[in-house]
């Protein structure tokens, strides 16, 4: 049932509500005025005051009435309406819909019972940005030999086999992870890397006590005497049960 037809319904229900509450106050009335109180001859000396207070209530009377109809109003409608979106939903709920709402909740479950849907969220949340170099080599060659430029001397000493140094290697996979990452901020990344990893790691690789020591551009790596210089720092078993 739609249209007409249902608020025919609703206005049959707000008209039946509405009788009833005047007939309860129309009761109520007959009631009290049939009372002993009612019965008796009105005092000549009632004064003015007792003038205002019937006036007063009254007029509550009238405000009672006037609410007890609002919420029979309400009561009415709502009971429509309840009835109304039931019947809606069962008009939805038709047998196709729910099969695939059945097939939907034994997918869910299936997922989640063999972890493709927790892999699949973490995945999308731990999905790393596209890197930029796809290794240290490129890194070094496309961006910092030719960014990181400097005027080199005894004090400021360059290998061109810096890949034959295990220190250099690590100090320079981690200048190109850091700028991998710090690269996707746009407004202070670069300074940020090249003032906290740039500047300090080139320091230390370049020194001329750092892992380049002995190497130059120009005679290319160094081996280092194993008699005058560690290529290892010197290590000596500790005691046992120190470490746990």
């Amino acid at each position: 049932m739609s249209g007409v037809g249902e608020w025919d319904e609703i206005d049959d229900d707000l008209e039946g509500h509405l009788e009833d509450e005047l007939d309860d106050d129309l009761d109520d009335d007959l009631d009290d005025e049939d009372t002993p109180a009612a019965r008796a001859p009105a005092s000549a000396a009632r004064s003015q005051d007792d003038a205002v207070t019937s006036a007063l209530t009254a007029a509550l009377a009238g405000d009672a009435l006037r609410q007890g109809v609002a919420e029979a109003v309400t009561r009415a409608v709502g009971a429509r309406l309840d009835a109304l979106a039931r019947d809606a939903v069962k008009r939805a709920l038709s047998d196709d819909v729910l099969d695939e709402l059945r097939e939907a909740a034994e997918q869910a479950v299936e997922s989640e019972l063999t972890g493709q849907g927790t892999s699949q969220g973490a995945s999308k949340v731990e999905a790393e940005p596209q890197r930029q170099y796809d290794s240290v080599v490129d890194f070094v060659t496309d961006f910092l030999a030719p960014t990181y430029g400097r005027a080199l001397s005894s004090s400021r000493i360059w290998c061109p086999q810096w890949w034959s140094h295990a220190e250099a290697i690590y100090r320079l996979d981690a200048l190109w992870r850091s700028w991998e990452h710090l690269r996707m901020d746009a407004a202070t990344g670069s300074s940020v890397w090249l003032r906290d990893h740039a500047d300090h790691h080139m320091a230390v690789l370049m020194s001329d006590s750092g892992p380049f020591k002995g190497c130059s551009p120009e005679k290319g790596h160094r081996e280092r005497d194993p008699d005058n210089d560690w290529s290892t720092l010197p290590l000596a078993p500790p005691p046992p049960g120190l470490f746990g």
